[in-house]
């Protein structure tokens, strides 16, 4: 019997389609057959991050402008925590529109909650805030994403360093970006230089 080229050509990618649908379809029948019970992770495996990423540099580019770039020596993701911790961190915030780094600022870990933003900088944190000519200094800073409020420990000194040679050292400080207003529930001294006008 004759059976043109093109149709014996045919016919052996018809059996490799076979063969390939069979061999598809098997792999998938084992892995859904396969269960894994996710909740009998013991605690140290949910100590153990789900992503180590080491010397990151990450920039953020909002309508074509970058809008942060942050550099940190190691980041690990906690994925059912929700959690991202940064080991020495440094970044710089730029507001729309400007090329100049708006916030620059430091810390020895950060943790960021990724379902709420939220975000506590600890071991040493210094920000920079271009536009107020404020520095500002602590062990530790918290920011509530929803309130948009910074807030210092209540037991430990934020110290906040003016351009015009204001240096205030306090207590209980929190910091309102909505406001753009800070004050210290505590105990505060130093150096306030009045505007003149």
């Amino acid at each position: 019997m004759y059976i043109p080229d093109n149709l014996q050509t045919c016919m052996r990618v018809s059996k490799l389609n076979i063969r390939g649908v069979l061999i598809l379809f098997g792999a998938v029948f084992i892995l859904l057959s396969c269960s894994f019970d996710y909740s009998a992770i013991s605690e140290s495996e949910q100590e153990k991050p789900d992503l180590v990423m080491q010397d990151v540099d990450y920039v953020r580019v909002t309508d074509g402008k970058i809008s942060l770039h942050m550099q940190a020596d190691q980041l690990d993701r906690f994925e059912q925590k929700r959690l991202l911790q940064v080991q020495n961190i440094r970044f710089e915030q730029f507001s729309k529109g400007k090329l100049e780094a708006e916030t620059v600022g430091s810390a020895g870990v950060a943790q960021f909650w990724t379902a709420t933003s939220d975000a506590l900088f600890s071991d040493g944190v210094r920000l920079l805030i271009k536009s107020e000519d404020l520095a500002v200094e602590a062990k530790s800073l918290q920011w509530n994403n929803s309130q948009k409020k910074l807030y210092g420990p209540q037991d430990d000194q934020v110290l906040l360093k003016k351009a015009d040679g204001s240096l205030l050292v306090g207590k209980s400080f929190s910091a309102d970006g909505r406001s753009r207003s800070w004050q210290f529930a505590g105990s505060v001294s130093g150096t306030y230089q009045e505007e003149t006008k």
